[in-house]
């Protein structure tokens, strides 16, 4: 056996134990032994056609060899870092932003020095005995050699082919790449011609028909907050303890409209903003900040400028340039996307981890909204907020102290970092409240995107698609106007905030929303359709009760039943009794693959 191949499986050994100790790591996953057994074929077969490619007498023999496997490291090292979820989608979406000073902290708040340590100093151990320890020739003949390396490649080429999933890393990498960009030439290729599915004529529905008085009264001026991070299953719930985790916005959500089963379409604050701004489905590929450039968009602040709102976005980070965000506020209709001055927080102390403290951004983003209000009274603002203070990795905040109740070391840093979150928030609702004017404002506070905290052992939001990946939080409130209502039976999710604006301030002309109003009772069947863009891409449609994930990689489909089932333990794919229920979601996941198509294809609003 080449030394090469040897060396490789050794290596990959010590990534299996790593990656079995780690979030991506499924033991109960079925075919898993048949699957590490195809891992160690692939080893084999990758440095076994190195070997009988360049042979051993070559010049480049040890430099292509030293090549390969310092590929296979880094790549074993990223996936492990990222708990299993690098793929070339993942450097796609995320490359840029790694050079930003957010990126960077953020990737250095996720890195275990140690632990990077030992992965690369056994590998480079290893790597030694390829320079050291000589490669024997092929013994036999050179038709046998070229016959062996003709099986090498067909394993390298078929397994992926035939869609047979195994641990190593490399060449899953290699086939990620070859499959995102297949993926995005069909998208292109399908929408040539294509008409513009998402434009439509705005109807009020019948509760906001009658929450308004619409013209001739005052518009009224909208206030939109985004929550960093929110994970919606902790709301209305109790710690061990019996203290209520976000007892806040649990109290606030009760003066106005509220969802049990509200979703972020995906994870990621772009994404959710994109969402929620827009009423489209996130990509799935790609990510719509960046490489959206050339759609024509028609976003909710563009639509409510044509109605003579004045907007601007506000953010607690520093971070215009992080995913182009100022570019594309700017692109979608804001009069104006500001963001916190570095200079100036060198040495603030509520500017802390990513962004000001929630506190003390709510009292600046009131200060700035009386000031567009005295440059001119008569307008009505669109004004939105971003906070960031509950970010990732949830323990930057000066003296942090963990909730000691909660079992996991990530989940008390969770529980600790949105407590303080939501005990801010009053804050903002006490600004809010203080200003005669603003208290006949539209008022929406909604997570931009929700984040798991080891409710199944997982503490990082680019794994999986269960509940709390995507559930986060949600209230419209619009005083005098629209009674207080809790919906516990249906989903809604961020596409459909935008809509719902618009119902309720009667706007007239086109718009291209891909949600629905939330008022609007003759289509609260939809499906809310939302988007694991890593991990394989997950693909995800819940009519509640019922929730329909389709992993795109793996090529399968589960099925589970919310109201029996909350902590998705029971997969019902195969009932035959859930047949209509399971074809109707599958539409959404068609509408899913669809909208990549629309938005890649520049479909969305005509120019």
């Amino acid at each position: 056996m080449p030394t090469s191949v040897w060396v490789a499986a050794l290596v990959q050994t010590l990534f299996l134990v790593v990656l079995a100790a780690t979030d991506g790591y499924d033991v109960a996953r079925s075919g898993e032994v048949l699957r590490v057994i195809l891992t160690y074929v692939t080893v084999a077969a990758m440095f076994g056609l190195v070997h009988l490619v360049v042979g051993v007498r070559s010049r480049l023999a040890v430099p292509i060899t030293l090549a390969v496997f310092s590929l296979f490291v880094t790549v074993n090292i990223a996936c492990e870092e990222t708990a299993g979820n690098f793929d070339y989608a993942f450097v796609h979406a995320n490359a840029r932003e790694i050079f930003t000073p957010l990126g960077r902290h953020i990737v250095a708040s996720n890195l275990k020095i140690g632990e990077v340590a030992l992965l690369l100093f056994v590998p480079l151990t290893s790597g030694l005995a390829l320079v050291t320890i000589p490669n024997r020739a092929w013994p036999g003949s050179v038709r046998s050699r070229w016959g062996a390396a003709l099986v090498c490649t067909s394993l390298l080429v078929g397994l992926p082919a035939a869609r047979v999933s195994t641990h190593e890393a490399l060449t899953a990498f290699v086939v990620s790449a070859l499959r995102f960009h297949a993926e995005n030439s069909e998208a292109e290729a399908s929408t040539r011609g294509m008409a513009y599915p998402y434009v439509h004529d705005l109807v009020p529905s019948p509760v906001a028909a009658a929450a308004s008085a619409g013209d001739p009264a005052p518009r009224p001026d909208v206030i939109l907050l985004f929550l960093e991070s929110w994970n919606g299953v902790f709301t209305d719930k109790t710690r061990p303890d019996g203290r209520a985790y976000t007892p806040v916005f649990n109290a606030r959500r009760r003066d106005g409209l509220s969802f049990e089963h509200f979703y972020g379409n995906s994870i990621q604050s772009s994404r959710g903003h994109f969402a929620t701004l827009c009423s489209l489905i996130p990509l799935y590929r790609a990510k719509e900040f960046t490489d959206l450039g050339a759609t024509r968009l028609r976003c909710l602040p563009e639509v409510l400028g044509g109605a003579g709102y004045k907007s601007l976005f506000y953010s607690a980070t520093a971070e215009p340039e992080f995913d182009r965000s100022q570019i594309f506020f700017r692109r979608i209709g804001f009069d104006e996307a500001l963001f916190q001055d570095p200079p100036q927080l060198s040495h603030d102390p509520d500017f802390w981890g990513t962004g000001l403290q929630d506190d003390v951004f709510y009292k600046r983003f009131f200060g700035l909204i009386d000031e567009r209000i005295e440059r001119e009274p008569s307008a009505p603002i669109f004004a939105v907020a971003a906070n960031a203070s509950n970010h990732y990795p949830f323990n930057e905040r000066p003296n942090h102290v963990p909730d000691p109740h909660e079992a996991t070391k990530y989940r008390r840093n969770y529980v600790a970092s949105l407590s303080n979150s939501d005990a801010w928030l009053a804050t903002f609702f006490d600004e809010l409240d203080k200003r005669p004017r603003l208290r006949d404002a539209i008022v929406v506070a909604v997570g931009d995107h929700s984040f798991p905290a080891d409710e199944h052992g997982i503490h990082i939001n680019m794994l999986g698609s269960y509940e709390e990946a995507f559930r986060t939080a949600f209230v419209l409130r619009w005083r005098g106007h629209l009674e207080p209502r809790h919906v516990p039976d249906r989903a809604g999710s961020q596409i459909d905030i935008a809509p719902t604006i618009a119902d309720l301030l009667k706007l007239s002309g086109k718009v291209a929303f891909a949600g629905r109003s939330l008022l609007d009772e003759t289509r609260a069947s939809e499906a809310a359709p939302l988007v694991q863009p890593y991990d394989g891409v997950q693909l995800v449609a819940v009519r509640y009760p019922f929730k329909l994930v389709r992993h795109e990689a793996a090529e399968q489909e589960s099925l589970f039943d919310l109201s029996t089932d909350p902590a998705e333990e029971h997969d019902r794919i195969h009932d035959p009794r859930l047949a209509s229920e399971r074809e109707a979601l599958r539409e959404t996941i068609t509408r899913i693959h669809a909208n990549q198509s629309v938005l890649r294809g520049n479909r969305v609003w005509p120019e």
